[in-house]
């Protein structure tokens, strides 16, 4: 029958128990179930986050444009710095939508602070608290 593997464990299956079963333990087939309900109930907070990094793609485009542009007509001093400042607020936002989506999908918060170069305390301590991924000032 090949090399059948456990989808959860990726442990090797013994040829008795290979036949119709994609896990070696009820177990992981119960994490694996409950892993997808996980990334099923995280798909808002996963849209939200790509709605905050389209954003900032856009916001960094046209950031980009204004080397080249000139600035519009009555523009006041200091608009580059301005137009730049706005870009760590929308990075923000970003990262606060990811945090929230990794939270739902089942990520601990030792996990988010390896993925953040922090500690699970200061990932905890900083993003806790965060129960949306809508931008500040966007309702919620």
């Amino acid at each position: 029958m090949g090399d059948v593997r456990c989808d959860w464990c990726r442990a090797r299956l013994p040829e008795p128990l290979a036949r119709g079963r994609r896990y070696c333990t009820p177990a992981h087939r119960q994490a694996a179930w409950r892993a997808r309900r996980r990334w099923q109930e995280a798909a808002p907070a996963r849209k939200g986050m790509a709605a905050a990094g389209e954003v900032l793609l856009l916001h960094v485009t046209r950031v980009a444009r204004l080397t080249v542009e000139p600035p519009p007509p009555g523009s006041p001093v200091g608009w580059n710095c301005a137009a730049v400042a706005r870009v760590s607020d929308l990075a923000g936002q970003l990262v606060r939508a990811a945090v929230l989506a990794d939270r739902q999908a089942g990520a601990s918060w030792a996990q988010i602070g390896v993925g953040l170069g922090i500690s699970a305390e200061a990932a905890r301590s900083r993003f806790g608290r965060s129960r949306s991924a809508a931008p500040a000032g966007r309702g919620v």
